[in-house]
């Protein structure tokens, strides 16, 4: 007597005569109320990308800038050098260096700074020339141990040396990085002089 109107009803497939192919016209019609989201889903993905795209371009220009305020003067290529040459005024085996103020410092540091520097450092060489029953005691053992005994003992000119490279590195920090110049490690040229690089 009643109909049930609520049960849902599939579409009949319309053939046509002819062709004997099924007409998706009305398929189409039927479901077309399911695609209604698309549009909105599509925005939404858009949406992430765009903020995702930006987030990576502010992590990017993070990075770059944080590698920009790290960049170290001891990586940077020094535009020019002026050497400090060695001063063999008291003979070839006493290793000192000379204290006159080289002109291309100037307005950089002044001249009692640099002859602080370099006083220094022919205090500590001095320290490192001389001799003592301690250091003939060492050079003895490096003979006997056929010179195994400076890998497990320091021996007292490589104690020197630790202790020169530490001044040239306070020096650095102090009075020649700010002025974006550097003194370079006198034992890489063998103690024939003192190199003082210009950075821009």
């Amino acid at each position: 007597m009643f109909t049930n109107s609520c049960e849902p009803t599939l579409p009949k497939p319309v053939y046509n005569s002819n062709t004997k192919h099924i007409d998706t016209t009305t398929l189409i019609n039927n479901t077309s109320s399911s695609t209604i989201n698309s549009p909105i889903q599509v925005s939404t993905t858009s949406t992430i990308m765009t903020d995702l795209n930006s987030t990576t371009k502010d992590n990017n220009a993070m990075t770059s800038k944080g590698h920009e305020t790290t960049i170290d003067i001891k990586q940077r290529v020094p535009v020019k050098s002026v050497r400090v040459e060695r001063d063999y005024s008291l003979g070839d085996g006493i290793t000192r260096f000379q204290t006159e103020y080289p002109v291309e410092l100037t307005g950089k540091i002044t001249p009692e700074e640099f002859s602080h520097t370099i006083t220094g450092i022919n205090k500590i060489m001095d320290y490192a020339d001389r001799l003592s029953w301690r250091i003939v005691l060492e050079n003895i053992l490096e003979i006997v141990t056929i010179y195994v005994s400076p890998m497990i003992l320091s021996t007292h000119h490589q104690r020197t040396v630790r202790r020169l490279l530490t001044f040239i590195e306070a020096e650095n920090s102090s009075v020649y990085y700010p002025h974006s110049l550097s003194i370079s490690d006198p034992v890489k040229a063998a103690f024939l002089f003192i190199e003082i690089n210009f950075y821009e």
